[in-house]
């Protein structure tokens, strides 16, 4: 039996996480923003959010749910679109881990590792909803390993695939624009590009994006991947701001009210009008409350670190949110004391990561939420795999000689 297992623990994995997942989608809905989408889909035969053209969200996952409902039983298309992108997600996770694998040929097997992040429970949780994330975090691990496989051994066709899930990228996550730029000045660095080659795949990029900037210019006025930044922005910085609850909303203090989403469609004309509002509101909090913009930034900076969410709606109880974060806390310190020991090395794979969580716990400063970090974890996670493994593979050959 355990012969079988290890000759065929990818497939036998495979069936059993699909039964899972299947198992935990029975329930899956629509809620939130993705109701009101679908249904403004179905009356405008637009990307519309409360009657409204928008590009507050990239389209890639309303349109992938559009795909899946139309091929899809009525009564089942939620339950067949967690399994597609769960599915996506186990493809994904595999060719990752399998990349630090070939980077690290003499660490012994990553198949631990592997099974690891596909069971874990916060990302299997959010691969069973009606939610981006789990596209999300595919495309970024699919991103990362074709990066890392560039730094290791250059190939034209690596540069196609990363060209062409970059594109995927920037349709699903406005932040993936910054991942593309600072992964190519990282390679450029490391001398694994050159500079003209960079310059030939990243207008590549923008160009296939361009039609969705030149809609949004036709359809809202504005010249915008996504009008999103402008509006976490002003959710994550105002007076009112709980930095221990994920459920803020934007606040304005002059009409002393909480502009919900069904507010801002109905006293505004256009996305273009609500995005130059939550911008004012966000440049008049920084302006007239620096300390303040300061201090919480620093504390949302903490909260990325620790992942302490007391006030998240995700979790049912407080004992639940302590163990959350007690246990990423600790894989963060874990993850920094391996960075600090391989920086020695001056390595790709080393300076690419510590970048990656620089990146993690400063961007996402704006307006923390649990998912964020959950985008990342894999590469963070099998970092301290390889870590671990390699130091172990060490100490066998110590002991040995």
């Amino acid at each position: 039996m355990k012969t079988f297992f290890l000759k065929y623990k990818y497939p036998v994995t495979f069936l059993l996480y699909i039964f899972l997942i299947t198992y935990l989608s029975r329930n899956a809905e629509l809620v939130f923003e993705w109701v009101i989408i679908m249904r403004d889909f179905d009356i405008h035969g637009d990307y519309y959010y409360y009657g409204k053209p928008t590009a507050h969200m990239p389209p890639l996952y309303p349109y992938y749910l559009l795909v899946v409902q139309s091929i899809s039983p009525a009564d089942y298309w939620t339950v067949v679109s967690c399994i597609i992108q769960s599915v996506i997600y186990f493809f994904s996770v595999k060719f990752l881990t399998q990349t630090f694998e070939k980077l690290t040929p003499k660490a012994g097997n990553f198949y631990p590792a592997f099974a690891a992040l596909l069971f874990f429970p916060p990302i299997l949780t959010g691969l069973t909803k009606i939610s981006s994330f789990a596209l999300t975090v595919s495309i970024f691990c699919i991103f990362i390993g074709l990066i890392v496989r560039v730094n290791s051994c250059f190939s034209r066709r690596t540069v196609i695939f990363t060209a062409v899930i970059s594109v995927l990228g920037m349709y699903i996550r406005y932040e993936f624009i910054f991942l593309m730029l600072f992964s190519a000045m990282l390679l450029a660095a490391h001398q694994k590009i050159k500079i003209r080659q960079a310059i030939l795949v990243l207008p590549f990029v923008f160009l296939v994006y361009l039609p969705w900037c030149i809609r949004n210019y036709q359809k809202i006025g504005v010249f915008h991947y996504s009008t999103s930044l402008n509006y976490n922005f002003a959710k994550g910085n105002h007076v009112r701001y709980n930095v221990l609850s994920s459920a803020n909303l934007p606040y304005d203090p002059q009409k002393d009210l909480v502009p919900t989403d069904d507010y801002l469609r109905e006293h505004f004309h256009s996305e273009k009008e609500i995005d130059a509002y939550m911008e004012s509101l966000g440049k008049q909090f920084t302006s007239e409350h620096r300390s303040l913009f300061l201090v919480n930034s620093l504390k949302k900076i903490g909260i990325n670190f620790t992942n302490y969410y007391p006030g998240n709606y995700n979790f049912s109880g407080s004992v639940i949110s302590w163990l959350y974060a007690g246990f990423l806390t600790a894989f963060n310190l874990l993850f920094l004391f391996a960075l600090a020991i391989r920086l020695r090395e001056k390595s790709f794979i080393t300076i690419f990561t510590g970048v990656l969580f620089l990146f993690f716990l400063i961007f996402y400063s704006v307006a923390p939420l649990p998912r964020y970090y959950l985008l990342y974890f894999p590469v963070f996670f099998l970092f301290v795999y390889q870590h671990v493994s390699l130091h172990r593979h060490v100490r066998i050959l110590n002991k040995n000689s």
